[in-house]
């Protein structure tokens, strides 16, 4: 009996362990271009998956008693570690951005799990611990993985897409702090001991212009099935993506162009015209005075 009990306790843990192993995930690239299926830009600490053993150097995992747990994972994202071949991600105010995931069996088209894009609008301000995800700024929520927003619903690895909009209140020439953070069990465990969070920390540089994806939909990147990601860009930027980097264009003209620019040579036209038209009624007037007199005289 004894062996009965030992036997259903191995297979429950067995059971246990592989939940814990599949409840996880991280940002496998901050910037994706899906019209181009190339990376732009990684969090912080990523060096691919084909180097180092992914799970064991992404994951991580908090619990409902971690408030005080650092926000990011000591190991590879406590500071900010980019290099040429695993760039920032470079963006403007208001720019719409595609951020990828995988899957790992985790769609949910009935009550999908959620993630939160927080920051801080303060560039010197850095995430310090898990509690700030109920304090900090909120650039967007997405759904962690529905049949709308993963490449390919049937296969557990698939990649998702999460597109969010690049915070206004972000001043160009600027770094900011962001966290990829997903609440993989809180909405469809009432539970609070088995509650679980993942997170990924990366900054964004902040610029007046950028290279700005031309999808214009999550429904339109995902029809790109082509371009779908896969391993290859988790290699690091490309030649082709840094060719794209370097197409940048503003998403809306610079104020001090409008100041400084047309709006005043409008007006300068403006008033150029106004002098002419006024010149010209003078002469006018002259001529009929003078054809009035000649008029006069010849009387």
């Amino acid at each position: 009996m004894m062996r009965g009990i030992l036997s259903r306790l191995v297979v429950a843990l067995a059971i246990g362990s592989v939940t814990s192993v599949l409840a996880h995930s991280w940002i496998d690239c901050v910037k994706f271009d899906p019209a181009s299926g190339e990376c732009l830009g990684y969090s912080r600490g990523y060096e691919g998956r084909e180097k180092v053993e992914p799970n064991g150097r992404y994951t991580y995992r908090f619990g409902m008693a971690d408030d005080a747990k650092p926000m990011c994972k000591p190991e590879g994202q406590s500071k900010m570690n980019y290099d040429k071949t695993w760039p920032m991600a470079t963006a403007q105010p208001g720019e719409t951005i595609y951020t990828v995931w995988q899957m790992n069996g985790h769609l949910n088209d009935n009550n999908p799990t959620k993630l939160n894009i927080l920051y801080y609008s303060d560039p010197d301000k850095q995430f310090k611990e898990s509690r700030e995800r109920s304090t900090a700024k909120k650039a967007a929520t997405l759904n962690f993985a529905t049949s709308k927003n993963c490449y390919v619903p049937s296969e557990d690895n698939t990649n998702c897409l999460g597109p969010w909009k690049v915070p206004e209140d972000l001043t160009p020439g600027k770094t900011y702090h962001f966290v990829w953070y997903w609440y993989f069990n809180d909405n469809n465990n009432p539970d609070p001991g088995i509650v679980e969070y993942y997170s990924t920390c990366f900054d964004l540089k902040i610029e007046s212009s950028s290279y700005v994806s031309p999808i214009k939909s999550l429904s339109e990147a995902i029809s790109k099935g082509a371009s779908q990601p896969v391993n290859g860009f988790m290699n690091g930027i490309t030649s082709k993506g840094k060719a794209l980097l370097a197409k940048t264009k503003s998403i809306k003209p610079e104020s001090a162009a409008t100041d400084n620019g047309s709006s005043i040579v409008e007006k300068e036209g403006d008033s150029t015209s106004k002098k002419c038209n006024g010149n010209k009624r003078r002469r006018r007037r002259r001529r009929r005075r003078r054809r009035n007199l000649a008029t006069r005289i010849t009387v």
